[in-house]
């Protein structure tokens, strides 16, 4: 007798009865032998999880605009696009007076703030070493004064005193730029190569 063990329950049917045994006792879910199965495919990842990724991809895009962005701020801030040295010089009372090294970048001599932004670690208006030498070190292309620089420092010139000094009587201050007396009024604008002069006389 041609017979063969059910796959599923392990019962000795004829071969020619395989089949109905399978569609009788086995209905649900359970494929003939010869039979393909069907392939259950799931669907992709991506697809599964769309909204998901696409939240994920938008946040990673914004991130990346985002960091660019503050980068190119950080290189625009830190780049130098005026470089200048006027040249200031005092008397006053009849003496010379030193204009010290290191304003506006030691805190001691860096008293006014408002022009930080244009700064590069420093302020854009400072001096190195008590030279007198002026340094425009700016992040922008744009017009810096005597009285701004002044500030800086903390100082400032008019009729009963002249960089933290008192005039002196019968004495009155004035400023010379390139040779050309003007009025205290410390509106200077500030150029390569100028030569200012503060002086407090006769």
């Amino acid at each position: 007798m041609n017979t063969e063990k059910c796959p599923f329950c392990g019962a000795s049917v004829k071969k020619e009865n395989l089949k109905g045994h399978y569609e009788r006792v086995h209905p649900k879910g359970q494929r003939s032998l010869g039979q393909p199965q069907a392939v259950i495919r799931s669907g992709s990842v991506f697809k599964s999880h769309r909204g998901r990724n696409v939240l994920v991809l938008s946040l990673v895009v914004l991130a990346v605009l985002g960091g660019a962005f503050l980068f190119n701020s950080f290189v625009a801030n830190a780049t130098m696009k005026l470089h200048w040295h006027p040249h200031l010089s005092a008397t006053i009372n009849g003496n010379a007076a030193t204009i010290p090294g290191q304003i506006g970048i030691d805190p001691q001599l860096w008293h006014d703030h408002s022009l930080d932004q244009y700064g590069i670690g420093m302020a854009p208006l400072h001096t190195h070493d008590p030279d007198g030498k002026i340094h425009e070190e700016s992040n922008t292309v744009r017009d810096f004064t005597l009285q701004e620089f002044l500030a800086i420092w903390g100082q400032s010139v008019d009729g009963s005193q002249v960089l933290g000094h008192p005039v002196d009587p019968g004495h009155r201050a004035y400023i010379v730029v390139d040779g050309v007396q003007q009025s205290p009024t410390q509106t200077v604008i500030l150029h390569e190569g100028e030569q200012i002069q503060i002086i407090c006389g006769p």
